[in-house]
This record gives C-alpha cells, structure tokens and sequence, in this order.
C-alpha cells in the first residue's frame, strides 16, 4: 500500500509516455463494443481460446505445465487430474471463469482475494485461502549459485493489516475517482506483490486480480485475448519492470512509473491484437483460406498452427492445414521442426 500512502499518486506528476499510453488504450476501448456486435458468434469462440491461453500462460510463467493435450483435456472438465501440476491448473481455470462470469458482483477486499486463493488450491493438498505464515524473500539463483535477494516483501505477522489497508486503499480511490483508472489498477497490482501476501500463487493471483479490476472499468479486452500469454512472452521485461519499480517501495519513494510502463503496454499489445483478431474475423472480402493466408503473412518470426488456429477461431482445422500445405509447397513458408507444435517461418 505505499503506493497510495501520503497521497503519493495524486500528487505525482505522470510522465508523457504514460499519458500517450492510456490514451492509445482508451482509443481502442472506444471502439470494443463495435467490434463485439459485429461478429458475436466468432468471438465467443475467441473467448475459449484465450482462456485456455491465459491457464496455460500463467501457470507457466511459474513453471507450471503440463501438454497441450492434457491442457485441453483438463479445460473441457472430464478428466481425472493425475498430479499436482494438473490440479493447479484446474483451479486456475476454474477461478479465471468465475471472474469472467461474475466480475460484477464481485468486491475487492481481504476476503475475496483469500477466496480467490483458496479456489486457485481446491484440487491439490496444499492450503489455499491462508495469508502466508513465515517471511519470504524473492531472489534468484546467481551464476556462481548464490541465491541473490533481490526484494524482501512485508512480513508475514504484518501481511493481514497491509492486505487490508490496501484494498481499502483502492476501494476509497474507486470511489473518489481522482486517480486515472488504469493508473490505479497498475499501482494496486505492483503493491500487491512487493506485499507478496501468499507462501505461494501471489503471481497468479495477481494476474486473476488485473483481469477483474480491468473488468470493473470495463476494459474487457481480456475476454477475447490472453494477457498471461502477453506476459509470458514477455517474461524477462515483466521482472525486471517489477524489480525496478520495488526498489524504495518499503520508504514509498519507489519509481512505479517504470511498471506501469510495462503494464500499459501490455494492456496496448492486447487490444491491438484484439482489432487484428476481429478483422481477420469479419474480413468477409476473402474466402477462409484467403483469411488463414492473411493471418500467417501478419505474423512476425516464427508460428505454429496453433498460432493461427486462434487467430482464425471459426475456420477449420483441414482448411487451415490446406493452405499451410499450399504455401510450403509454393516456397513461401517452411517447418522447422516435426510434430503438432513445430514451428515455422515465413521464406518471402
């Protein structure tokens, strides 16, 4: 909560590229409800996909995964879980679909984020639901092997009241409405973390916590695209923003400019992929094999088809598989690897 202490957001002065950002994001939230009512049916398809995305994204982004036949298996929910990788993603799965069904009847308080946890913990033997009962540290393994600290959160015994004061911090600035809505969820979220309130999940739970606050002012766009998966691929930026921002955060004279950097832009790839996505979607010009060929020369480095099976979510799979058959044989992209996952690229 030192974020909002002393009233130290209202009295920043917010830098230029933070204002251009929210702008940019605001444009395209503008223009969300006009894309929703133009191609229903297909979105709703974008929408299973991107949940079966962020499930995996984010529970990989803490090493947690599982193949993408087990993946599927476990999102459709007729499967035995079989171990406690599985269980956490179920429990993942299963709290990312309560906040896209019920984000508006949700509140932000200590209880909910407790509950929260405890549903994330429901399928495996470890106690979900508790605030973390011994001080912890985050670090990491330095070549020699030295563990290196790189940021000591709030203590365990003093975890409840932070955990409080915070979200009565939001809530009161929710309120009050002085603060630019994406500029409070940003802070929200980094105090949320440098308090690292959990033993363990404190960065899923953080993922799960954006999602409903961006929903509470209506940004949806996570609806129909992953942001764990924009996240995850880029997970280097994602930490060192965060370290950055950490450091002073104990005396409150912490830069989080440096996140919230991180996290508009973020929020800005999501929407703009979001826009490519519905006008691959509503493109009704060109056949679907005009649409799959459009969709593989949009996309920069390598692919799969996976890649393009979620940005064209209403063409079927032997469509898709005709024309990436097409362009190989006509030279214009090749396979790198062998299997359902392998990669390719394009040669012109």
């Amino acid at each position: 909560m030192m974020s909002f202490k002393d009233k130290k957001l209202v009295n920043e002065n917010i830098p230029m590229n933070i204002v251009r950002l929210i702008g940019k994001i605001n444009e395209y939230k503008g223009k969300q409800d006009l894309y929703i009512n133009q191609a229903p049916q297909a979105l709703e398809r974008l929408k299973d996909v991107a949940i079966i995305q962020s499930t995996k994204a984010s529970n990989s982004i803490e090493g947690i995964v599982v193949t993408d036949k087990r993946l599927r298996a476990i999102m459709k929910d007729d499967t035995r879980l079989q171990d406690r990788s599985e269980g956490e993603i179920a429990g993942y799965r299963d709290v990312l679909n309560t906040i896209h069904t019920s984000f508006d009847a949700i509140p932000i308080n200590s209880n909910i984020i407790l509950q929260l946890h405890r549903d994330l913990y429901r399928y495996i033997s470890a106690e979900g639901g508790k605030w973390k009962n011994q001080d912890n540290i985050i670090g990491e393994i330095l070549p020699t092997g030295e563990k290196f600290v790189r940021f000591r959160p709030v203590s365990a015994s003093d975890t409840p009241n932070y955990m409080m004061g915070l979200c009565d911090y939001l809530n009161n600035e929710m309120k009050e409405e002085k603060i630019e809505p994406l500029i409070l969820i940003g802070t929200f979220i980094l105090d949320f973390l440098c308090i690292h309130p959990f033993n363990d999940g404190n960065g899923r739970i953080s993922r799960l916590l954006t999602l409903l606050l961006l929903y509470k002012y209506n940004y949806i766009v996570g609806r129909y695209i992953s942001l764990e998966k924009i996240i995850e691929e880029s997970k280097a930026s994602y930490y060192e923003t965060l370290n950055q921002s950490s450091i002073g955060w104990h005396k409150g004279n912490h830069n989080l400019f440096i996140w919230l950097d991180y996290f508009l832009g973020t929020l800005l790839a999501a929407y703009k992929e979001f826009e490519q996505r519905v006008g691959l979607i509503k493109s009704r010009s060109g056949n679907k094999s005009d649409r799959v060929e459009q969709a593989i020369k949009s996309v920069l480095g390598t692919f799969t088809k996976e890649d393009i099976r979620n940005a064209c979510p209403d063409v079927s799979e032997s469509t898709i598989n005709r024309v990436f058959s097409k362009l190989k044989e006509e030279g214009i992209i090749e396979v790198l690897g062998k299997g359902r996952n392998a990669k390719w690229k394009r040669l012109k």
